[in-house]
């Protein structure tokens, strides 16, 4: 005998338009927004009627045609529900006991690509993403844990088995385990009440999980792309450029006028260009920096040669290394450090051929990516912005009938995204009742519920007089400098200073953003007095 084939889908109630094509629909995902949404689901899936209602909650927000889903943070949660049938006339559900476990796995689709890929573990580290090949992700029988995949290659006597186990082993990504969200069995008497075998699971939309690899650079600013050349300043596209203020020695005040707006008396274009070139090569591309990009950018500057003024009586340029000028006028015009050596500004920046450009371009990129991933840290699960992502539910069903164990898959489900913490969704704002500030009796009883330790010279800085602190004045601030004080607050106090503060700024930046009309909604309502709240007749 053979066991009949089993279908993975989504309840008709809640995918009508898919099960009237004959096809079995994707994993259904619910959005609710109940405090206790697992147990209102469950209920709801006891009888069609109340299978109808919960199509009404299916996930339905859309941004540019594709359906969006929330973060916890937004109070809004999905939930992933499926059936399993057997493939067979009148598709009788699945005995719960032939199903040895289910799950689900979640991929992720960048943007601009249509591979998708799994999150991924091998020998104890999180790999994170990883492509899938477009073969496994066909492939019916594939299972996302590495020790399942091998027992299936394991076939015939023992000794055969196992050889045939190690060399399976060897294969490229024979050992990622894509990680694996667990379905859930409904309770006995829902499914039976239902007449149907449902599984149900959270669907993630945010984790602190944090692969061993670092973050990667957004795709579309490599080295040849026109937005990396054109945030580069023109002597590293490779253009040509006089240098200002050539023969001088280089001083920290030339910082001041390389500051100078542009059309201001005294701006000196040339020299803010030289200065935003130092700043390009120092912060965002750690050119002077240890990595082995930075030293390979380092080498590509010290290529470039650049001359230096005549002096009297030379017929022939002297010359110095970009790499070696442009590192000792860091500390001169970044630091503004008075004690470092000065260095004599060359006459110009020459301009490169296109291999030298091409080169030097591409170390700028290459140093940058290292930049990037030392200040984006390891790369998140949903750290990706624009990524859209699918999931797929599956079972494991128990080896019967001289069969081996199977793996079965549902259809994937419809591509989302997923809204950044700060938008908004569906759910009621948190209403924070303020105090009535003209209230002293009410003030009175706000009592200080937090305290902050004040260092003495923060303490000594807070003392003083506020119009000196308004212009600026400098000095050690009078006090002892052996006290530190412990200052006690009323949270509520705080907030009401917060508020106030929060809508001066709004106003002012609203002359800019033209933002209120967006982010702020104030109504009325009657003021409910103490003698209507207070319960009696």
């Amino acid at each position: 005998m053979r066991p009949h084939d089993i279908l993975l889908r989504s309840p008709s109630e809640l995918d009508p338009v898919t099960r009237q094509a004959g096809e079995p629909g994707p994993p259904a995902i619910v959005q609710r927004s109940d405090d206790d949404f697992i147990e209102a689901v469950l209920e709801a899936l006891r009888s069609e009627p109340g299978r109808g209602e919960l199509a009404t909650t299916l996930a339905a927000t859309r941004s540019g045609g594709v359906l969006k889903l929330f973060q916890p943070v937004q109070k809004q949660f999905h939930i992933a529900i499926v059936e399993g049938v057997c493939d067979a006339p009148g598709e009788p559900r699945i005995d719960p006991a032939r199903v040895e476990s289910a799950g689900m796995v979640l991929r992720r689709i960048r943007p601009g690509s249509t591979v998708r890929q799994g999150w991924m573990r091998a020998a104890g580290k999180l790999r994170g993403w990883v492509n899938i090949d477009a073969n496994t992700d066909s492939d019916q029988r594939h299972d996302p844990l590495p020790v399942n995949r091998l027992a299936r290659k394991a076939v015939g006597p023992p000794a055969i088995a196992r050889e045939l186990a190690m060399h399976a082993a060897q294969a490229p990504g024979a050992l990622l385990a894509e990680h694996v969200i667990p379905l859930f069995l409904a309770p006995p008497d829902i499914c039976a009440q239902a007449g149907k075998t449902l599984y149900y699971g959270l669907v993630p939309t945010t984790s602190s999980d944090l692969s061993e690899a670092p973050g990667e650079m957004p795709e579309g600013f490599g080295a040849s792309s026109a937005a990396f050349r054109e945030h580069l300043v023109a002597p590293l596209r490779g253009d040509a450029m006089g240098l200002p203020w050539a023969g001088y020695t280089v001083a920290p005040n030339w910082r001041d006028t390389a500051d100078l707006p542009p059309g201001s008396s005294g701006h000196v274009p040339a020299l803010s260009v030289f200065v935003l070139m130092l700043r390009q090569l120092a912060i965002e591309f750690d050119a002077f920096g240890d990595s082995p990009a930075s030293r390979a950018l380092y080498a590509e500057l010290e290529s470039i040669a650049l001359p230096l003024v005549l002096r009297p009586g030379e017929t022939a340029h002297r010359t110095v290394t970009a790499g070696a000028f442009l590192c000792a006028c860091v500390p001169i015009l970044l630091e503004r450090d008075g004690s470092a050596p000065g260095r004599e500004m060359p006459e110009s920046w020459p301009a490169l051929g296109a291999a030298a450009a091409a080169r030097l371009a591409r170390a700028l990129s290459a140093a940058l990516g290292e930049r990037f991933k030392g200040l984006q840290g390891r790369a998140g699960r949903f750290d990706m912005a624009g990524a859209s992502y699918q999931i797929r539910a599956f079972l494991r069903v128990r080896p019967e009938c001289g069969c081996p164990a199977r793996t079965v898959w549902s259809r994937y489900s419809e591509r989302f995204t997923i809204a950044p913490w700060y938008e908004g969704a569906a759910a009621s704002p948190v209403l924070v009742p303020l105090p009535d500030v003209t209230d002293r009796d009410a003030l009175k009883q706000l009592k200080p519920n937090i305290a902050f330790v004040v260092p003495p010279k923060l303490n000594n800085l807070l003392n003083r007089d506020a119009a000196d602190l308004a212009e600026g004045k400098g000095g050690e601030p009078p006090g002892n400098p052996d006290l530190q004080w412990i200052c006690a607050f009323s949270i509520p106090i705080i907030t009401i200073c917060a508020f106030i503060v929060l809508n001066i700024f709004l106003t002012l930046f609203d002359l800019i953003f033209r933002w209120l009309l967006f982010i702020k909604i104030c109504i009325p309502f009657p003021k409910i007095s103490s003698s209507n709240s207070s319960g009696g007749p």
